[in-house]
């Protein structure tokens, strides 16, 4: 009998990778399709609170498969305190979040980790962190009776959803410093701290010249005085592999903040389904690539003094979902 981490595991693993086969099949085709590579599409309760973590992505991913109107979702129990009702035959799909707590290691008294956090580095070392998800399962509104139900929020939520963006290309984007050569190639250079791109007209459109230039930026995210990165200094062919799918993932997720449709880098085309098969054999590591990608998305929004409003969204009772 399949565990709740395994059932769901298998929705997210099963999502994610056919997205990657279909990239790599196509890896011109963005990650993210015009429609949802929108500054404002993104992943929401029906209060506007976003969803943040992993959610985020797979949301995003699931909006684009069955090509929902808005991005906005919501559990039964939310749908029946607003009086909505989920269309028959409609299929949840999982959010998760993860909480923490720690217990003291002579005691095993147990604190929360809001708790630990305000204890000192050497009371912090009398005590064991320990961890586990929860999951909520959620439906889109285009799955309930939402529209019939508020038709005048409905039509406020698609036209807010519908509106088109001018991308934002001649923002200037300075995490670290940035030449253009003539070059056929791009790259991040640990030892200087700089990122060297081809001339923008080497590219075929300006999308492409910043797609690129946010991949960069996020593989500099990676280092020691940044992020620190797991597995970022390592050289053997499965953390390359793995930095460069954060990497992709944080170029992508960055491009909807900037409301730019960033498209998979041609050389690495070759690894998507070495990445599928390690997110089969092991879920789990799905999770460490998506937070890390949305650690990098962050802090590069940060230094782009972009605002994202990303919130812990809360669900009954107070809880709060990543």
């Amino acid at each position: 009998m399949k565990s709740t981490f395994d059932k769901n595991a298998e929705k997210f693993v099963n999502l994610m990778v056919e997205k990657i086969e279909s990239l790599s099949m196509n890896w011109q085709k963005p990650w993210f399709s015009k429609v949802n590579s929108k500054q404002n599409f993104l992943p929401q309760n029906l209060t506007g609170r976003t969803y943040s973590g992993g959610n985020a992505f797979l949301l995003y991913f699931l909006c684009e498969k069955y090509n929902y109107q808005t991005p906005v979702f919501l559990t039964f129990n939310q749908a029946r305190n607003e009086g909505i009702n989920v269309l028959k035959g409609a299929v949840a799909f999982p959010v998760y979040y993860t909480l923490f707590c720690a217990y003291h290691r002579q005691t095993n008294e147990k604190i929360s980790y809001d708790e630990y956090n305000k204890l000192s580095e050497e009371e912090q070392k009398e005590y064991r962190l320990a961890a586990y998800t929860k999951y909520f399962q959620v439906f889109n509104l285009d799955q309930t009776n939402f529209a019939e139900k508020y038709p005048n929020r409905w039509d406020i939520l698609k036209a807010k959803f519908s509106g088109e963006e001018q991308p934002q290309e001649e923002k200037e984007m300075y995490v670290n410093p940035v030449q253009t050569v003539s070059s056929d190639s791009a790259f991040y250079s640990i030892s200087n701290d700089s990122i060297t791109l081809p001339l923008k007209s080497q590219f075929k459109d300006g999308e492409s010249f910043y797609g690129t230039e946010l991949h960069e930026m996020g593989h500099s995210t990676g280092v020691k005085n940044r992020l620190n990165r797991k597995g970022f200094y390592e050289n053997d062919k499965f953390n390359y592999g793995r930095e460069e799918l954060v990497a992709e993932l944080i170029s992508a997720l960055s491009g909807v903040y900037l409301g730019i449709s960033v498209t998979v880098r041609e050389e690495n085309a070759a690894y998507l389904k070495s990445w599928c098969k390690a997110i089969k054999e092991e879920p789990k590591f799905l999770f460490t690539v998506l937070a890390d990608a949305i650690k990098g998305s962050k802090f590069i929004a940060q230094h782009l003094n972009i605002r994202l409003d990303v919130e812990e969204v809360e669900e009954e009772k107070n809880t709060k979902v990543a």
